[in-house]
């Protein structure tokens, strides 16, 4: 096999097996066998023999057994004896755990990862919020704040967005805050976008009618975009 042949049939080994891998319990060693594993795997579940296991490592049969022991041990590897097509009977491989396992990792550091990031973009909303009025929050207005977030389950760019509304009106405090984000729940807004509909349908010029036509919309006393 020549430089261009290896280079265009390589093993493929998922990366996250090689960044994850000693959160399975196993080291460089076992790692090597597992791809091996693997390889095997990809055209057929029957255990391959040891000495193919061996092949390329300093590992003494003995040493490669122990291995595989360890994986069947940490429930990544299952070996089951079944008849082949030919009615001999065969140990086959059942490598379903290693990939469980190793989602169950993987989900976990993207928990990891959004908590990290649902926690940068509150503290982000929480500095944007004190600078807005000027002032550290009060305890109550802190416990609004966690009430629209784990209660009211409105999200952070939604709250932001009623920030600025509420700038734009001049009318900052909490209340205000609370009355928009109230009428918004109701208008079913979920995103920046569904606020700025809400935002344009009130901006919106109408046409010219008599004063007892003119639409009135009062956040703060419970007004909608669709009162008249």
């Amino acid at each position: 096999m020549n430089k261009r042949q290896l280079q265009q049939r390589p093993v493929v080994i998922r990366k996250e097996l090689l960044d994850h891998y000693n959160e399975l319990g196993i080291n460089e060693t076992e790692l090597v066998i597992l791809i091996k594993l693997l390889y095997a795997a990809e055209t057929s579940n029957k255990q391959p023999p040891i000495e193919s296991l061996q092949q390329g490592t300093s590992l003494e049969a003995r040493q490669i057994t122990a291995v595989i022991q360890n994986l069947i041990q940490r429930d990544l590897l299952s070996l089951e004896v079944h008849k082949n097509e030919e009615g001999k009977f065969t140990e086959y491989m059942d490598l379903e755990q290693f990939y469980e396992k190793l989602s169950q990792i993987l989900e976990q550091e993207t928990i990891a990862i959004q908590n990290d990031t649902d926690e940068l973009a509150f503290n982000t909303l929480f500095q944007q919020i004190e600078q807005a009025f000027g002032r550290p929050l009060s305890p109550y207005e802190m416990e609004t704040l966690n009430q629209w977030i784990d209660v009211d389950q409105h999200d952070l760019t939604v709250i932001q967005a009623a920030l600025d509304e509420a700038m734009s009106q001049d009318k900052l405090n909490f209340k205000y805050l609370d009355r928009i984000l109230l009428n918004w729940k109701k208008h079913n807004v979920k995103t920046i976008e569904d606020s700025k509909q809400i935002s344009r349908q009130y901006n919106q010029p109408k046409m010219k009618q008599t004063v007892k036509d003119i639409p009135k919309f009062d956040w703060l006393n419970g007004g909608t975009p669709n009162d008249k």
